[in-house]
């Protein structure tokens, strides 16, 4: 007996789960996140607060660290937000070109994008006048712009000269991406994308440093995989791990290889470092332009992302993104946008997607993450597996079927709008991974409008 009524209740939930919703209920749920987005798009710029164009994320911190406080909750402004939702906005729009309210949000959002570059090198944040002094003596004339965040109060010296942080490979794939859209979709000519080489300037080989978090989490030393931050690190003549933790703990007097200096672009730590999310946004940049081949760290990234997926350690794969599903989907769109040598971590990737699904067609992450960050890893889960399955693979429908159910029954209405509360779409990475959170509601909404149409054009 006890037999026949689990299986009953499976054959219920299954049923339930993995039924086709109604085309009509998507589009509009499609329609209302679109609308949420035009409406939520902000309108006026407040000079170091917010700015046109941009759609708000905020910057949490979940706990207490020495330097950057307790528990808080501000607005922020930065590049990851604003070039990931115009270009799922822009991939939205070149899958139905009759989405024509996609494109005055394009618009408005694509010179605060390019606000964070400096030529074609992209920052997260964007180029502020210093909260403070930064120095013992006199301060130069004219004081220089720095980079800071734009609402979380920065008190000390120290940390204030440890958020000017360096260009890096992450926002520089994703706002050239965001040319790569425009010209795309406008025609616009007047603007040239990056070249592959300067990504392959910076790379796993070579080096007189190693990151502490590589050493003792990511293995596979001289990976020649692409490195996150596009700057000079330090070096030191003979590099050991002792040494590396030696100069971290002493991390805040001017001996340290870590101590940042006033008004100099600073690399977290002094020391660079390589990430799997990292190398996975750099090669969707590069298939997408098609010089994929073209880079010297193509195949070295193909092969540490890979190693990484057979490994399977997902809760600590990206330094930065501690949501364990962010990863595959970074890699599941590289490997969509065309880079065919993802293949082999594509067979991972589905292994693991289809083993971690949750009854109800959730994906959770880490509790410390958000408690699980349920909608937040849906949305990266079943974009994988709709990105996996356009890249060809074999892709059970009842695993899409039941993650697009559960973000429906996760859906928030404001008046005729609909969206999905923000899950940790980034962090401050290494000793502050799960406690230093950014999160938009809009970030979030656009991932799963963008599920959504993959969804309806499967039928």
């Amino acid at each position: 007996m006890r037999y026949k009524v689990s299986f009953l209740l499976f054959f219920i939930h299954f049923h339930v789960f993995s039924q086709t919703i109604p085309a009509d209920s998507i589009q509009a749920d499609i329609d209302a996140s679109l609308q949420y987005l035009s409406a939520k798009q902000c309108t006026q710029t407040i000079a170091g607060k917010q700015y046109a164009g941009e759609w708000e994320a905020r910057m949490r911190m979940e706990g207490f660290i020495l330097l950057l406080g307790g528990k808080s909750n501000y607005r922020d402004s930065n590049c990851f937000t604003m070039a990931g939702i115009h270009n799922i906005l822009a991939e939205m729009y070149l899958a139905d070109t009759s989405r024509k309210e996609i494109l005055p949000m394009l618009r408005k959002v694509f010179p605060e994008v390019l606000s964070y570059a400096t030529d074609q090198r992209f920052n997260f944040w964007k180029q502020l006048p210093p909260n403070r002094d930064l120095l013992w003596g006199a301060e130069p004339n004219p004081v220089p712009l720095v980079r800071r965040p734009t609402n979380f109060p920065l008190k000390q010296r120290f940390i204030n000269k440890a958020a000017n942080v360096e260009n890096d490979a992450d926002d520089t794939s994703m706002g050239n991406l965001a040319i790569w859209y425009q010209q795309k979709i406008f025609g616009i000519d007047s603007l040239k994308t990056i070249k592959p080489a300067l990504f392959d300037r910076y790379i796993d080989k070579n080096r007189k440093n190693r990151h502490w978090y590589n050493y003792l989490y990511h293995g596979f030393k001289k990976s020649g995989a692409y490195l996150t931050w596009l700057g000079e690190e330090e070096q030191f003549d003979n590099w050991n791990i002792t040494k590396a933790v030696w100069h971290n703990l002493v991390f805040y007097i001017p001996y340290s290889i870590c101590f940042p200096q006033a008004y100099k672009p600073y690399i977290p730590w002094g020391t660079n470092d390589v990430d799997v999310v990292v190398n996975a946004n750099v090669l969707t940049y590069l298939a997408k332009s098609g010089i994929t081949q073209a880079s010297k760290g193509s195949n070295a990234a193909h092969q540490f992302i890979e190693k990484h997926a057979r490994r399977g350690r997902w809760a600590r794969m990206g330094i930065y993104y501690p949501n364990r599903f962010h990863f595959h989907y970074a890699v599941s769109r590289a490997f969509a946008a065309g880079d065919t040598a993802l293949a082999g971590t594509g067979k991972y990737l589905l292994d693991n997607l289809t083993k971690t699904q949750q009854t109800d067609g959730s994906y959770k992450s880490d509790k410390k993450v958000n408690q699980h960050d349920r909608i937040q890893s849906t949305a990266y889960g079943v974009l994988s597996l709709l990105y996996l399955k356009e890249a060809g693979m074999n892709v059970p429908s009842a695993l899409i079927h039941q993650s697009i159910n559960y973000l429906r029954s996760q859906r928030s209405f404001d008046n005729q709008e609909t969206y999905w509360q923000g899950g940790v779409f980034f962090s401050g990475g290494t000793v502050v991974r799960k406690t230093l959170f950014f999160t938009s509601d809009a970030y979030t909404t656009a991932l799963v409008a963008l599920a959504f149409q993959k969804y309806a054009q499967l039928r």
